[in-house]
């Protein structure tokens, strides 16, 4: 049995490769044992012994052999590389154009040209999904290129995140992560997190989740246009690189077909322009989206360098640096603002009740008098109980602020790994799985 044994790990070990040496030495071993009172046995044992050391060493060099060509040919294909936006592929709309106006100069006898956004339909002068701002407005044609006109002025109002752009500085002071803009779960994860789904149209309110809620702007139907891309690019490059970060966080938002179904259930996705109020199928709705995949940072404003962001962080850091009481007040009103901010102060005095009840105790239990002598465990109890609690809550406490230090400062590192790696191009730099802590 033993020289069977030797001789089947032997065999496996060789054929193998990462095995063989240790499969050849059993042989040598069993076959020893097997056979130690015959020499002429224990030669031959020897003999196929050696045999299957020159097998494994010839099979380890081949293993050696083939995973250097594999390596060398088959190397690990790079992440795609990241580019500025270049326009739409698929242009799911056609009601906007371009008119080029010429535009004179005061200061200059050189007329020079720019493009104003038009409705093809006459009976449907404005933008599309938003009836408020006209097309037909003349206040597009003031001279030297004015751009104080309504279409414009609603554009930064509707894409814009000011507010939220000048805090990002801030919020790593306060042990914030920086998460990648890759850093979105998809809409239907959402509900693993507990999180309800708020439709809102403030963009500075995009993407920021508060314990179970989370809230998403949904996509402007003027979005599904070419002309529209190319004239705000011209327009207002500001808005521009907003609405850009925007769309490149929805290639993330929507990845499956359960999240598109569920995005135009809620009204993210805006319907079709042909009239007919139907959503585009998912396959056109991806090849609409697809082009803002590889946008890089440098295309998008600040705030879309960053996926998801906590509500409660954000307000954090502006009361510390904007000395103001929050970013967003999620109940407007002083006795839910002020139950929110009293209930860390009631913790502290609920602890401190509890250490000088403590020591009320210890103290009366030293000046018991006569009744020590007739109680003395009671008195013991009464004298060291209070104590060890006192003890308790300060390891509990000293253990609460330690471990909130340490992990602020390994997030705060982890921060500048990421800010550095940003900077030196890396496409995936932040990107870590969905936890509890992010």
């Amino acid at each position: 049995m033993a020289r069977l044994a030797g001789w089947l790990v032997g065999y496996l070990a060789a054929r193998a490769g990462w095995l063989s040496w240790f499969g050849a030495g059993y042989l040598v071993t069993a076959s020893h044992r097997a056979h130690a009172g015959s020499s002429p046995e224990r030669r031959g044992a020897e003999r196929r012994a050696n045999t299957y050391l020159l097998h494994a060493a010839a099979a380890t060099a081949a293993m050696a052999v083939a995973n250097s060509n594999g390596s060398s040919s088959t190397p690990t294909p790079p992440s795609p590389a990241r580019r500025p936006f270049t326009g739409l592929v698929k242009e799911l709309s056609t009601q906007l154009t371009l008119e080029p106006v010429p535009i004179r100069s005061t200061q200059s006898a050189t007329a020079t040209t720019r493009n104003l956004l038009r409705a093809v339909n006459p009976d449907r002068p404005f933008l599309p999904g938003q009836p408020r701002v006209r097309l037909d407005d003349d206040g597009q044609r003031e001279a030297d290129g004015d751009t104080k006109n309504e279409l414009l002025e609603y554009l930064r109002k509707a894409h814009l995140t000011t507010e939220l752009d000048d805090i990002l500085p801030f919020m790593r002071y306060i042990f914030v992560q920086t998460p990648s803009f890759k850093h979105i779960m998809p809409l239907h994860h959402q509900k693993a997190h507990a999180r309800d789904i708020i439709v809102v149209e403030k963009p500075g309110l995009h993407l920021v989740w508060y314990y179970d809620r989370i809230f998403i702007m949904p996509i402007p139907a003027y979005f599904y246009s070419t002309a529209f891309w190319v004239f705000l690019e011209q327009a207002e490059p500001t808005a521009y690189k907003a609405a850009v970060g925007f769309m490149r966080g929805y290639y993330y938002l929507i990845q499956y077909q359960v999240d598109f179904d569920k995005a135009c259930a809620i009204g993210l996705i805006p319907v079709l322009p042909d009239g007919t109020n139907k959503h585009p199928t998912y396959e056109q709705f991806y090849d609409f989206i697809a082009p803002f995949c590889h946008v890089d940072d440098a295309s998008v404003s600040r705030r879309y360098h960053y996926g998801e962001l906590r509500l409660t962080r954000i307000n954090r850091t502006y009361v510390l640096f904007k000395f103001r009481l929050a970013y967003f007040h999620i109940y407007p009103q002083w006795g839910s603002f002020l139950a929110h901010l009293l209930a860390p102060i009631i913790t502290v005095f609920a602890v401190c009740s509890v250490v000088l009840n403590s020591m009320q105790v210890s103290l009366a239990a030293l000046s018991s008098g006569p009744v020590q002598d007739a109680w003395p465990s009671l008195v013991s109890v009464s004298l060291y109980f209070p104590i060890a609690v006192i003890v308790l809550i300060a390891v509990v406490i000293v253990a609460a602020l330690c471990g909130m230090f340490v992990k602020g400062i390994a997030d705060l590192i982890w921060v500048n790994k990421t800010r550095k790696r940003k900077e030196a191009g890396d496409p995936d730099a932040g990107e870590k799985s969905h936890g509890v802590i992010w």
